[in-house]
């Protein structure tokens, strides 16, 4: 108690002058970020590119690649290291709220349904190859590094995950936005991309917590048991009384009430805050609770509605932000250094686009359709930029190699939309589930009780 009340003293206030000075400095940062985002948005969208591309880049932009190298005293005033602290755990909340967002988004039911087999060979063969391929290289990427070098095992196991992953988010935003989501096409990339990010995210998991040598015969039973557990108690327990309070409160209300909105970000930080007490990453626990609520379209259309657009338009920026803070193009060694990145491109194009190219081609897609998946599910975007930070924090992702990793994610990005839009040209039409929102947004303005 007296350890609490003299911490408690010690505390600084929250209405003092340096509570103010930390306020003002983290408000400036939002505001830099956010305008920023928003001018870089509409430029790409400008050149062909999709919202998202331009958010990486933006952050990218405001990083020691850019902002540093033209004005470092700016970049340091702006970006001060009194607010790191908070930038940071802004940044990780934003996180666990875009993985639950992204758990919402993964329609299994439409996705898989009628073409399991070739979904499955795509992901399959979309994650193995690349895996395969990064693990082998990995050790003559590892030889390039610099001294103090992170260890060996740790490097090879991360460089082939970063090499495996794709990127959900950005392809189902990029379908949606280029007018391509009906298409039979597209329900394979999406479906072979939920499997490959979930079995990408298992094998994180496990990744990390063999780095982190957590994975002792004394540690791993209780941790293993207690992840058994809350995977059970989360499908089996917390899933069917979440879906029935939902569907009762959204017959009742219509809409998602304030109140609804504040019980659920209490379940999800629970959860967040359970998976990371048990040895993984806190965003799992956020990507769990979306998962087991995906199949749920009105709470997903009613969250879509009232939280996602704060997500997207502020946490968001915020991560992409502290992403590009992270990434220096300075780091790399020169001529050298732009030799080892078109190795590390090179490596995770051809398997990538590779595998998925070939496993479609087996399962009978046409060479237009097999050429289009192999574009799709080698745009890395998102996804590949949470593995890279989680690799980074470890320990086992130098920053040159790191900043190779995050421009390899964005050409991958920024290569995907004009691609599929010209492989796809013919196709288009208004996204169904563009219609569906803009039904929902209007009877959301003008009221009605216990709509469906």
């Amino acid at each position: 108690m007296i350890t609490s009340l003299l911490a408690a003293e010690t505390a600084p206030s929250t209405v003092g002058s340096g509570a103010e000075e930390i306020a003002f400095r983290l408000l400036v940062q939002l505001v830099v970020i956010l305008a920023a985002t928003r001018l870089v948005t509409m430029i790409v969208r400008r050149l062909g590119q999709t919202d998202v591309s331009g958010e990486i880049l933006a952050g990218i932009l405001l990083g020691p690649s850019c902002l540093m190298a033209l004005a470092p005293h700016t970049m340091h005033a702006i970006f001060h290291p009194s607010t790191s602290t908070i930038f940071v755990g802004v940044s990780q909340v934003g996180l666990v709220l875009l993985m639950f967002q992204i758990g919402l988004e993964f329609e299994f039911h439409a996705n898989l349904a009628g073409a399991r087999k070739s979904i499955f060979a795509i992901s399959l063969t979309g994650i193995a190859l690349p895996f395969a391929m990064g693990f082998l290289a990995a050790p003559w990427f590892y030889a390039q590094l610099e001294e103090p070098r992170p260890a060996l095992l740790g490097f090879k196991l991360f460089f082939a995950i970063a090499m495996s992953i794709t990127a959900i988010p950005v392809l189902g935003r990029i379908f949606m936005e280029l007018g391509l989501a009906h298409t039979r096409t597209a329900s394979l990339v999406i479906g072979s991309a939920a499997v490959d990010d979930i079995a990408g995210w298992l094998l994180l998991g496990g990744i990390s917590l063999v780095i982190a040598n957590k994975f002792t015969a004394s540690w791993a039973p209780l941790h293993v048991l207690g992840i058994a557990a809350y995977l059970a108690g989360v499908f089996l327990v917390a899933r069917p009384l979440l879906k029935k309070w939902l569907a009762r409160h959204l017959d009742r209300f219509g809409q998602l009430r304030p109140w609804a909105v504040s019980i659920m970000l209490v379940i999800l930080f629970c959860s967040a805050a359970l998976t990371s007490w048990l040895g993984v990453f806190a965003i799992i626990g956020g990507f769990a609770i979306g998962l087991a609520l995906h199949d749920d379209r009105r709470f997903h259309a009613a969250w879509k509605y009232r939280v996602s657009p704060l997500v997207n338009t502020l946490f968001l920026p915020v991560f992409f932000a502290a992403t590009g803070l992270r990434t220096d193009l300075g780091s790399l060694p020169g001529a050298r250094g732009a030799l080892i990145l078109a190795a590390v491109c090179a490596i995770a194009f051809t398997s990538k686009f590779g595998g998925a190219w070939v496993a479609a081609r087996a399962v009978g897609e046409t060479p237009r359709s097999a050429l289009t998946i192999g574009v799709a599910m080698n745009t890395r975007g998102l996804m590949e930029l949470i593995v890279l930070n989680i690799g980074y924090d470890l320990g086992v992702l130098p920053k040159s190699m790191f900043t190779m990793l995050v421009i390899m994610a964005m050409i991958s990005t920024f290569l995907a939309t004009p691609l599929i839009r010209m492989l796809m040209k013919g196709q288009e039409r208004e996204e169904a589930g563009e219609v569906d929102e803009k039904k929902w947004l209007l009877t959301e303005t003008t009221g009605g009780k216990g709509r469906g």
